[in-house]
Parts: structure tokens; C-alpha cells; sequence
């Protein structure tokens, strides 16, 4: 009778009492057979930990202490005017003889292959063609002909290019080396004492060189070759005297050896000189 009152007794306790939650039940479950709660969501590491915008915004606010930056002024350019001087132009010193006129490297080119190409044929002529009719069955005056008439190109152009001058260097003095403007300068008040270096070519395309005084220099002009100027001063026999150059030199690039702007200035002064 005592065991049906007591079971009567404890049904009525657990109908009676409030319900416990799952999570407690599960709790208690752990605690008593010593399981532990393990979380599947992943923590972040210390170093990995993302500032919250609090905190950006008090890094990014101003110092208080801070002094403030100086406004950057505008400069204003100046106004240009007429009168104003410029500097000259910085570059390397002038060499001693600058180049100031040059012929075209095309005409240089096709003068010097036409006095090889007539060298050639004066060769062929005497030496191989002419000697094969020096026998009984031709007449005695062809050979000689031959050899006359293979010269005869070989004559006519060593006369006719002979004046052409494929280049002109001047001597510059010290003070006159320092830059373009005062090269320049230097011509433009050129003295009597000048020297050119005048550069042409001879029948077998060798270079030659003939040094000449600006004031030896007038115009001239010759019948069946081309003639610009000559030189008055007697160098002795066999040397070049005729000379032939265009106006302007043929290359416009300059370069720190090579002013064509002076040869226009030094041309205009041969023009203007005349005969002693």
C-alpha cells in the first residue's frame, strides 16, 4: 500500500512540474558522464581579427596636435617680350676644322663611279682592244685611233668634274668653339686670314686637299666646265686654282662637326669679294 501511495506520489511530482528545456537536459547529460562541448563555427585567429568601424574611424581621425599644412602657391610665368635675351644653347666645344659644306653624297657617289667606269674603258681599249689590230691586214693608223678615241672620255671627264668640291672645312679659333652661336658670330665678321680646307677628288677618286685664305678667294666662271670661285694665290703648277660649289649646302642635319648655316654666310662673302 506504501509503494502504490509513493509511485502515486512521484507521478504526481513529475506531472506537476514545470518542463525542463532540451538544452538543459543535454547539458546535464555531459555533466555527468563528462562529455565536453565542442563549437563547429571557427573563431578568428588573433592576427586575423577585422577592426570594427569604430576603431578605423579613430585611426583615420586627425591628429589634434598636428600643425596645419602651408597652401602651395601657384607661380605665376612671365609675360614674353621682344627685347628679351636668351642663353646660348649648351652643347660640346667645336673641333678645330668643322665641316660647313657638304656636295650630296649622291652627286659624290655618281661622279666617282663615272671616272672609274671611264678609267675602264680607256684600259680596255689600249690594252686589250687596240693590240689585236696592230697587224698586217688592218691599217696602221687604226690602233692608234682606238687608243685616242678610248682616252678621249677619260679626258673629258678628269677636266669637266675636276672644279667640283665635294667638301669645305674652316679652321675655327679657340674662342669661336664654344657653341653654335659663336661659330656663327665668327663668320658673320669673318676675317681676312680665314682658312678653308676645300676637298675634291682627283681622276682616280682619291681625295685631294687644297688650303685656301678666304680673302684669296673671287668669283669666277669658266666656258665648258662648271666654275663658282678660284683662288688668286699662286700655289705653282698642276694645282687645282677652279672650284665649284652650290649656294647651299646639300645635308641640313647638324651636327656637333658639321654647321651647314655657315656656308651661306661664307659663300655670300666670296660673292662679294673681286679680284686684286
Amino acid at each position: 500500500m506504501k509503494s502504490s501511495q509513493s509511485l502515486v506520489a512521484q507521478l504526481r511530482c513529475v506531472v506537476l512540474s514545470p518542463p525542463v528545456p532540451r538544452c538543459a537536459v543535454r547539458h546535464n547529460i555531459r555533466n555527468r558522464f563528462g562529455i565536453r562541448n565542442y563549437s563547429t563555427i571557427k573563431k578568428p585567429a588573433p592576427s586575423k581579427l577585422v577592426p570594427s568601424k569604430a576603431t578605423s574611424l579613430k585611426q583615420a581621425a586627425p591628429k589634434v596636435n598636428a600643425p596645419p599644412r602651408k597652401p602651395v602657391k601657384a607661380v605665376a610665368a612671365k609675360p614674353y617680350t621682344p627685347s628679351q635675351t636668351w642663353k646660348p644653347t649648351a652643347q660640346k666645344a667645336a673641333p678645330e676644322n668643322v665641316l660647313i659644306y657638304h656636295a650630296g653624297t649622291g652627286k659624290i657617289v655618281f661622279l666617282g663611279m663615272l671616272r672609274t667606269a671611264t678609267i675602264f674603258v680607256a684600259g680596255v681599249s689600249s690594252m686589250i682592244i687596240a693590240p689585236a689590230f696592230f697587224a698586217d691586214e688592218f691599217p696602221s693608223y687604226l690602233a692608234p685611233l682606238i687608243v685616242i678615241g678610248g682616252a678621249l672620255p677619260l679626258i673629258f671627264v678628269a677636266y669637266t668634274t675636276a672644279p667640283f668640291v665635294n667638301n669645305i672645312y674652316i679652321h675655327l679659333p679657340i674662342f669661336a668653339r664654344k657653341s653654335r652661336e659663336a661659330a656663327l658670330e665668327y663668320v658673320k665678321n669673318l676675317p681676312s686670314s680665314a682658312t678653308l680646307s676645300i676637298r675634291t677628288m682627283k681622276i682616280t677618286t682619291i681625295p685631294r686637299t687644297t688650303e685656301v685664305r678666304i680673302s684669296d678667294l673671287v668669283p669666277d666662271k669658266a666656258l665648258l666646265r662648271p666654275v663658282s670661285f678660284r683662288n688668286t694665290y699662286s700655289m705653282g703648277w698642276g694645282t687645282l686654282k677652279q672650284f665649284y660649289a652650290s649656294p647651299t649646302s646639300k645635308n641640313a642635319r647638324a651636327t656637333p662637326k658639321f654647321y651647314p648655316e655657315l656656308w651661306d654666310h661664307i659663300y655670300t662673302r666670296i660673292r662679294s669679294q673681286r679680284a686684286k
